[in-house]
């Protein structure tokens, strides 16, 4: 009989919890992306499909690591550091 009570007690109060505590789920859905992909169609059939011919007016140039100064060079490796790559990595403890 005892632990009948107390079984209800205890789901009495799971019970007065749930009814005060409202689950908020975290993570807030956008919903159907219908409307997304329709105008990403639209954007992708409104674009031309000529390409220009000539140079590209925002082109980068690319440095080798061999031609930057002194101070941006990588550091020579030690030893060590080489004997720890040809190992795999693992601690030499």
């Amino acid at each position: 009989m005892k632990t009948k009570i107390m079984r209800l007690t205890l789901l009495a109060r799971a019970k007065a919890q749930y009814q005060w505590h409202k689950h908020v789920p975290r993570i807030r859905f956008v919903g159907p992306r219908k409307n997304v992909w329709k105008t990403q169609q639209q954007s992708s059939q409104q674009i031309p499909t000529t390409t220009v011919a000539g140079k590209a007016s925002g082109t980068a140039e690319a440095i080798n690591f061999w031609e930057l100064p002194a101070r941006y060079r990588p550091l020579p490796m030690t030893e060590a550091e080489i004997e720890a790559i040809e190992s795999g990595g693992a601690s030499t403890y």
